[in-house]
């Protein structure tokens, strides 16, 4: 751990920008490059060696503490291990290691790691809109994917960085229907308008998971499970309103229960009670305004619902009649 200050090892942000710069200084390819041709000829040398070890005690010291903090969400959140000098570059923004670097190999540029990360996505991920540009010019694929799906626009919207998400979107990044739906879901109201603002609003309204749920309900799921701050949730909610979400629509469920005369068709509002009342007792969400505000909030819908308190209190939070649910804590 002594790679790591005290008040680094508390903060994941600081955590991985720290991680970055050790492993941008001490990378086993940084060391021999720095070396006589004749010194890094020399095969399991001492210097080959204990510049691994070194390494790999970075390595694990970071693993460890991103093990401690993982529960800390957010767009700091540790990412993964990189595997080499340009990608720790890439991710920190130095433009002037990417170009000495890519000046010896050009084909850096789109030479991924073992799990499939480009360098692209490793400077889209560090929010370096300078250092993305720097790899397109020197070829690097705008569109590739890893074996996720992911494309560096993904990963830039993921880590909440909005000036890469713009600047990969000016250069024609194609916002792929999963990245709504993760951003609506894990509350990344940021660049969730920063994606939403680059589609029209036949391609928001179109986008469904395979059951058939859009994007409003996933914005209501994050705000029940809560990934970020309920505020952050709260903004993803508004944002998919405003781009005309229907609050009254149904998944596949509900609308063969509908059709099958059924009376436990879910729609949007219906299914985000539903999420919330599992947590409703144990999560303290009867005292959250946020969450409250939320059942009467949703326009279109009618729904009766009535909830019971830990503290015996009974609350009417009805929208208007028509669905009736009853959520106790």
């Amino acid at each position: 751990m002594e790679f790591f200050a005290a008040d680094v090892r508390r903060d994941s942000a600081k955590l991985r920008r720290a991680y970055l710069q050790l492993a941008l200084r001490y990378h086993p390819d940084k060391v021999n490059a720095s070396r006589s041709p004749h010194a890094a000829d020399r095969e399991g040398s001492l210097e080959d060696r204990e510049a691994t070890e070194v390494f790999q005690a970075i390595q694990a010291a970071y693993e460890e503490l991103s093990a401690s903090l993982d529960g800390r969400r957010g767009p700091g959140c540790p990412g993964p291990r990189v595997r080499s000098a340009f990608a720790a570059a890439c991710e920190l923004g130095d433009l002037a290691e990417v170009r000495r670097l890519l000046r010896i190999r050009p084909a850096l540029a789109e030479q991924t790691d073992e799990l499939g990360v480009s360098p692209l996505m490793f400077a889209a991920s560090g929010g370096s809109a300078a250092a993305c540009e720097v790899l397109l010019e020197a070829k690097a694929s705008l569109e590739m994917r890893n074996p996720l799906g992911w494309t560096a626009l993904t990963w830039a919207a993921l880590r909440a960085r909005k000036e890469a998400s713009s600047f990969l979107l000016q250069k024609g990044a194609e916002v792929q229907d999963n990245d709504l739906i993760v951003l609506a879901f894990t509350g990344n109201s940021e660049t969730f308008s920063v994606l939403l603002q680059a589609c029209g609003d036949e391609k928001v309204l179109a986008v469904r998971d395979e059951k058939e749920k859009g994007l409003l309900h996933f914005a209501l799921t994050g705000l029940a499970y809560l990934k970020r701050p309920a505020e952050s949730h709260e903004d993803c909610v508004d944002l998919a309103i405003q781009a005309r979400c229907d609050p009254a629509g149904e998944d596949r469920r509900a609308r063969q229960c509908r059709e099958g005369g059924m009376e436990e068709a879910v729609p949007v509002l219906c299914h985000f009670v539903q999420c919330v009342s599992e947590d409703w007792a144990t999560s303290d969400l009867d005292q959250s305004a946020t969450h409250l505000a939320m059942v009467t909030k949703l326009p279109g819908v009618q729904m009766r619902i009535i909830l019971v308190s830990r503290r015996g209190m009974v609350q009417d939070l009805s929208v208007s009649g028509c669905y009736a649910l009853s959520l106790t804590g």
